[in-house]
């Protein structure tokens, strides 16, 4: 539910994705880089208790990856998809989906992936879930 509730995040989102033409993909899925340009790809990373009581765990999180890649040159696209991943997902709850709060832990340096031919940067949020 956790991994699937973050994707659906953002593939339900029509103007979010329309900035997104090579798509939203799991790290693990793509062999080669989409024609298509700038695409994501993401990755549970992390999966840990949190505010751990007497004899049980009170809550836990999830932290994921979100790899922005794009053409070289300039790094503005990823910028922005980075910016609207941060409004999607700073400080969200959806407690229908057992979510108390997202965190935005970081953004990346600028990378080159040589073996996708992209540029890219990442960032790091973590889902916090309800008890």
């Amino acid at each position: 539910m956790p991994r699937a509730w973050f994707y659906q995040e953002m593939a339900n989102d029509v103007a979010f994705m329309a900035d997104v033409p090579g798509g939203v993909h799991g790290s693990t899925s793509l062999q080669k880089a989409p024609e298509q340009k700038p695409f994501i790809m993401y990755r549970a990373i992390a999966h840990r208790p949190r505010n751990r009581g007497d004899d049980e765990d009170v809550t836990r999180e999830e932290t994921f990856l979100l790899f922005v890649h794009d053409v070289p040159g300039s790094y503005m696209k990823i910028d922005d998809l980075l910016a609207q991943l941060r409004t999607k997902y700073v400080n969200r709850k959806d407690t229908a989906n057992g979510v108390a709060r997202c965190f935005w832990v970081e953004d990346s340096e600028d990378f080159r992936d040589e073996d996708m031919g992209t540029i890219l940067r990442y960032a790091r949020i973590t889902v916090r879930y309800l008890p």
